[in-house]
């Protein structure tokens, strides 16, 4: 007799059994192909699977139907300890600074709030009803908001900027102590109130309620400022939270009187979404080569960098990016050849044949608001592409001048000062030389803090981009509120006369103190007591001496 088990095929051949209306009868052993040797051993298995009891525990019954063997109960058998042997092991808790990492936050760009069953809806009516005050229901509803939402830090720094920016103290932390067993063990309205850090002060519930004021100051004054974003996803997270809590309070119908102002609110995040992204694009790459080049050149902030040959021969442009004098004449001939009108190129052409080229600053503005675009033209396309392929081509913007409502006035005299008032103040129309990359981040009411200089044959060129602020830009008192501490009432202290006069008094040292040698040392009455109580007086009388 063989001593190695029977091998069983597992391949599949012949034809597929066709399933009768009857049950079928389960088959004998003798009608099974292949019948196992009863002396035949069980197949072997691998050396990591843990040997099977020798009492094994009684099978179940077979079902009517379904074909079953020895080897195939043994098999089952062996299969089911096997899971049974599998230990698993505990999963590794993660830290408390990364735990609910991943999960819903209800910030998520298609979240939406569930809709309300009817208990739901008459508590929110009852809640937010129109006839308590308004500071009342915005309270409330920042409170409730602060628990359906799960902020994390960058977020959660930007709403509450945000509510400090419009008059809400979020300074306090009104959950402080409080421990999760003590959350769990009180109502859902103390809770909320336990984990608010929102309040509305007294002082500040007669002022001006006006959501999209707050909105364009916030987005284009103070966090374009103060927090100087440098990616799409840090713009997302300021613009996504503001306008998830204007839609939660058009939800709720916190405040149905100012339903279209919070409209108004949440389109400013929607345009402060594209167009704060553009500006940082535009201060990063700007202020392109054409100005770069009038401002090495004629004055700016790169002039005299590099090394002049003051030669207005063609040079190539240095592979690296950084613009050599040579390189940058041949720039600005080429733009103002290919760009400009045909006045200004005769003008150029005839000032750069006589060396007298030159360009002055305007004072009294601090940038420009751009007013509308003009891409290139095939025509400029094809000169740039026969006569100076590896240069950019370039386009046009036309803009206006413009003053910074957050910088300080400017000196004048009382009488210009007044002429200003009067609205005489100059006003100054541009029109700058820009590359085509450039100009895919422009937009018009695009507002540029920049130096601006003039080229004596009527080009204007702007210096290095110092801010750019959207379309929807807003200068507020609120940006001085910020750091406001409420003043308080400083009272004088009268001095203590007993005070001054204790102080006043040296204090002796304590080897210096007269005193100190008259009080009695008990340690030495101790010792000459003893010694005199076993009779020796002598000893006693030394150590007086002593």
């Amino acid at each position: 007799m063989n001593s190695n088990p029977p091998h069983h095929s597992t391949a599949i051949s012949g034809d597929l059994p066709i399933r009768s209306s009857k049950p079928m009868r389960p088959p004998t052993l003798a009608e099974t192909e292949n019948p196992p040797c009863e002396d035949a051993k069980p197949p072997t298995m691998s050396a990591t699977i843990e040997e099977v009891p020798e009492d094994s525990p009684p099978k179940p019954n077979p079902r009517v139907g379904a074909p079953q063997t020895k080897l195939d109960d043994e098999v089952a058998l062996r299969a089911g300890e096997i899971m049974a042997s599998v230990i698993h092991k505990p999963r590794r808790r993660k830290p408390k600074s990364k735990r609910g990492l991943g999960k819903p936050t209800g910030f998520e760009e298609y979240y939406a709030d569930g809709p309300m069953t009817p208990a739901e809806h008459e508590e929110s009516r009852q809640t937010y009803d129109p006839s308590y005050p308004f500071e009342q229901r915005i309270q409330e509803a920042l409170t409730r908001f602060q628990w359906k939402r799960r902020m994390e830090n960058d977020r959660r720094a930007i709403f509450f900027k945000y509510l400090q920016y419009g008059g809400v103290d979020a300074s306090q932390n009104y959950g402080t102590g409080v421990s999760p067993k003590e959350l769990k063990q009180m109502s859902n309205d103390e809770a909320r109130q336990a984990r608010s850090q929102t309040m509305i002060p007294r002082d500040r519930q007669e002022q001006e309620v006006n959501f999209e004021e707050v909105a364009r100051g916030f987005l284009s004054s103070y966090y374009a400022n103060h927090y100087n974003p440098d990616s799409q996803e840090s713009i997302n997270i300021a613009t996504s939270t503001i306008r998830n809590l204007l839609t939660y309070l058009l939800y709720h119908e916190v405040c149905p009187e100012y339903k279209d102002n919070i409209l108004k609110a949440r389109r400013i995040c929607d345009i402060a979404s594209v167009e704060l992204w553009k500006n940082v694009q535009l201060v990063q790459d700007g202020p392109g080569k054409f100005n770069e080049s009038c401002s090495m050149l004629f004055g700016g902030r790169y002039h005299g960098s590099g090394q002049d040959t003051n030669c207005w021969i063609p040079a190539q442009c240095c592979s690296d990016g950084n613009l050599t004098p040579d390189a940058a004449r041949k720039v600005v001939k080429f733009a103002i050849a290919g760009t400009a009108s045909h006045e200004q190129a005769c003008r150029f052409q005839a000032l750069v044949t006589k060396g007298n080229l030159s360009a002055k600053q305007i004072l009294d503005i601090d940038g420009f608001e751009v007013t509308s675009i003009n891409q290139p033209d095939d025509d400029i396309r094809d000169f740039h592409h026969e006569f100076a392929p590896d240069l950019p081509v370039v386009g046009k913007i036309k803009a206006k001048s413009f003053r910074n409502p957050a910088k300080p006035d400017i000196d004048m005299t009382p009488a210009e000062r007044k002429s200003w008032q009067e609205g005489k103040a100059p006003k100054y129309d541009f029109e700058f030389f820009l590359e085509e990359e450039l100009l895919q981040n422009c937009y018009p009411g695009l507002r540029i803090t920049s130096d601006i200089w003039e080229i004596n044959c009527g080009v204007y060129y702007f210096d290095e981009i110092i801010s750019a602020y959207p379309s929807f830009h807003k200068v507020l008192a609120n940006d001085l509120m910020m750091r406001w501490k409420t003043p308080r009432e400083i009272v004088e202290e009268k001095p203590n006369i007993l005070e001054m006069q204790v102080e006043d008094v040296p204090r002796l040292e304590a080897d210096d103190d007269p005193e100190e040698d008259k009080k009695p040392d008990h340690i030495t009455e101790a010792v000459k007591e003893a010694l005199r109580a076993t009779g020796l007086e002598n000893e006693a009388d030394e150590v007086d001496k002593e």
